[in-house]
């Protein structure tokens, strides 16, 4: 590009500069800072005064929020993101376990460009999270745009219709924990995507099986070979009937089994725990027992894993009613007490 031409865009180089070497740490001169790397990266000599005309002219004209001009030293204090925030969206991008390692740390990257060059260091060394398995899986990000296109109402700006979509799922085994086989044998499942939900870290797909007349979960990071196919999804009525809230605190928390009401007794201290998992809801119902306990009545999905929950909680918890899900309890810590 011709002197002249990078004369013309020197503001613009300016407040690349900014947003590039500045930031409430660190501060420019206008002479030393500024004028050298006019001259060095782009070839303009920059008189010192016309630096300060144009950095006047992006704080007031087009809003940089830059500060000082004592001694001619500049700091940019804002941009589009507080540092703050892109500091949390990095953690929020490290804990998702879907996002491999590789993919979250070119996330950090690219959040690292609405920073200074200070500040994506901090972004990369300060954020770490201890004991958080990553997916190995490989195309995530290409998985969820496929099925995000197929649940599409509109379609570079015309009509869609949502479309079923078939994939391969993947379970681990034994023989080597550090890899998945296929399910089914590397059969196809075919199903109609509705919603894409998160939970303790990990992306599932909320689906309905044509096959088996319901709505399934599963898991993004185990599906592969995902595919769009020209065939309109169902199950419009049953999603409808879903109140997702209920649905992914009876599912996510609780695990699959027959739904049931439950009442259970907890200690007084517990009452943040169980407002945690069971909500707040009006068809979640929570009272005092006595002066040491409280009562909350919630519709849960019996299984295992829910009878296991309420274990650790030893004898700070007990299931009320109904009486058949005690005996359920009752049967379920025999099974254990006979491993022993």
């Amino acid at each position: 590009m011709a002197k002249s031409e990078n004369q013309k865009l020197k503001i613009l180089y300016i407040a690349k500069y900014f947003l590039e070497y500045s930031d409430e740490n660190h501060p420019l001169t206008a002479e030393k800072d500024i004028c050298d790397y006019l001259k060095e990266e782009y070839g303009i000599d920059a008189e010192r005064r016309s630096v300060y005309r144009d950095i006047a002219l992006l704080r007031d004209v087009f809003g940089m929020d830059i500060d000082g001009g004592q001694g001619g030293r500049y700091r940019l204090m804002s941009r589009q993101f507080d540092f703050d925030e892109l500091r949390l969206l990095a953690e929020c991008v490290y804990s998702a376990k879907f996002i491999s390692e590789s993919q979250a740390r070119n996330f950090i990257s690219t959040l690292g460009e609405f920073c200074s060059v200070y500040q994506a260091e901090k972004l990369e060394s300060e954020v770490f999270l201890c004991d958080r398995v990553k997916t190995k899986q490989k195309g995530t990000m290409t998985i969820i745009s496929e099925i995000n296109a197929a649940m599409s109402k509109k379609q570079d700006g015309k009509s869609h219709t949502p479309q079923k979509i078939t994939f391969k799922y993947l379970k681990s085994t034994i023989d080597d924990v550090h890899s998945q086989k296929e399910r089914k044998n590397g059969n196809l499942y075919k199903v109609s995507p509705y919603k894409l939900l998160i939970n303790d870290g990990n992306y599932y797909l909320l689906a309905f099986d044509s096959d088996k007349q319901d709505l399934r979960t599963y898991r993004i990071d185990r599906m592969k070979e995902v595919n769009r196919i020209d065939e309109p999804r169902d199950g419009e009525k049953e999603f409808a009937e879903v109140d997702l809230r209920s649905y992914t605190r009876r599912v996510f928390s609780m695990y699959g089994g027959k739904k049931e009401r439950v009442t259970i007794r907890f200690i007084n201290p517990l009452l943040d725990t169980a407002i945690e998992r069971f909500g707040t809801s009006p068809d979640v119902f929570y009272m005092p027992k006595d002066k040491n306990h409280f009562i909350v009545s919630a519709d849960v999905e019996i299984s295992d894993q829910f009878f296991g929950w309420l274990c650790g909680f030893g004898n700070k918890a007990k299931i009320e009613s109904p009486d058949h899900v005690v005996e359920q309890m009752k049967e379920h810590l025999n099974k254990i007490q006979n491993l022993y």
